[in-house]
């Protein structure tokens, strides 16, 4: 039973919780150990809600799931977790995850206990409404933006905040193409997949894709980014932001993969370095900028 409980959790999707980390490192705070302790706190309290929300999901879906190929593994659709154990351990994650929270401020509390709003809606309305469903996904993105912001006490810039947004439009897009695609009764599993196409979905990444480079290269030119970091070296991480893009629509397109971002991401060699490659970049364009101006102590 322990290892259902720890499966559950879905402890390799914690990755998407790194966009707390953010603001933290775009408000040139990521040296400051206080700054970086509260963001990892935020972080952490996002892991633990995150996992309450999976668990919420997977019981209500349960029925559904055992239709899926994949999911018909999970600990409640197979039976080896009952509904009852698997919602007394949500209660205990989300208490863990409220007190991580209120560890840091009462804001990121707030901003979790808005993120379990918006995931329970979504598990029992929202994600049987066509756009909708991958839309309220996306608005989960923001919204850890959002907590890692108050978490160290600054303000996002809404080219940052719209990139992510068409960011993770994309990734959401593309689990809906790949439902489509895997699943030869897809509609019984997921309802609202009686409501797309795949022309409609393509079309859909392809706009998505589009939007999101737009506004990064915006947030990299704006005047305001560069008056804050003293430096316009940052349009050079678009190439690779490009291409981590062009990597992951070729895995959706080319291979019909996309399912599981996280999966696609710590699966994919190329995708991790190119992430790796472009944290590394934007770090040193900010913090080894400012240091040589005597900024940064």
């Amino acid at each position: 039973m322990a290892w259902e409980l720890v499966r559950i959790m879905r402890i390799r999707h914690w990755i998407k919780n790194l966009f707390v980390f953010a603001p933290l490192v775009f408000s040139l705070r990521f040296l400051e150990p206080m700054a970086l302790l509260s963001g990892s706190l935020a972080a952490m309290a996002f892991c633990f809600i995150s996992s309450f929300c999976y668990i919420i999901n997977d019981i209500a879906d349960k029925e559904k799931d055992r239709l899926h190929p994949g999911k018909k593994d999970r600990p409640v659709a197979s039976g080896k977790l009952s509904p009852v154990t698997a919602l007394v351990f949500a209660m205990i994650v989300l208490a863990a995850a409220l007190a991580v929270a209120f560890c840091v401020s009462w804001q990121v509390a707030a901003a979790v206990a808005g993120y379990v709003v918006l995931s329970l809606c979504y598990s029992f309305f929202l994600k049987h409404l066509v756009i909708t469903d991958v839309v309220v996904i996306a608005i989960g993105f923001l919204v850890r933006i959002i907590a890692g912001a108050l978490a160290v006490g600054v303000v996002v810039s809404n080219w940052l905040l719209l990139s992510a947004l068409f960011i993770a439009l994309f990734l959401g897009f593309g689990k809906r193409r790949h439902d489509m695609m895997l699943l030869a009764n897809g509609n019984a599993h997921r309802p609202v997949l009686e409501h797309y196409t795949v022309e409609l979905l393509n079309a859909l990444i392809i706009i998505s894709v589009t939007l999101s480079v737009i506004t990064y290269s915006l947030y990299t030119l704006s005047a305001d980014t560069i008056s804050r970091f003293h430096t316009n070296c940052l349009i050079y991480t678009v190439p690779l932001v490009v291409y981590g893009i062009f990597r992951y629509m070729y895995i959706i397109f080319k291979k019909d993969g996309g399912g599981d971002p996280a999966e696609v991401v710590l699966g994919d060699k190329n995708i991790l370095v190119v992430i790796m490659l472009w944290g590394v970049s934007v770090i040193s364009i900010l913090y080894l900028g400012y240091i040589g101006l005597g900024v940064l102590p």
